[in-house]
């Protein structure tokens, strides 16, 4: 995944029955849908916890995605809110995954 301030690893696991979840580099659940031959969008709500295990706030990540045999590019805005529901910031976010047999 690539963002202002660095890339990182990620995992995620998409089912056939339109669940979206990241299981590295962060978790989170959601939802995928198809948007024609070859693309997608999903959208996944991390959480964000502090350092005593409280909600600090969550990210909405929304992704546009194109797949081309095993892999996929997308991009798109992930939304980072406070405890209190206050947008923070928002951060574009580049992703290139490669599928792999599970």
């Amino acid at each position: 995944m690539s963002r202002p301030g660095g890339d990182s690893i990620g995992s995620f696991r998409f089912t056939a029955r339109g669940h979206a979840l990241l299981t590295a580099g962060g978790v989170g659940a959601g939802r995928w849908s198809s948007l024609g031959p070859g693309s997608f969008l999903f959208r996944i709500t991390e959480p964000v916890v502090d350092d005593r295990g409280a909600c600090a706030g969550w990210v909405d990540v929304e992704q546009h995605a194109s797949q081309q045999g095993r892999s996929f590019t997308s991009r798109g805005t992930s939304r980072v809110y406070d405890a209190a529901g206050r947008l923070a910031r928002t951060v574009p976010v580049e992703i290139h995954a490669t599928r792999v047999e599970s």
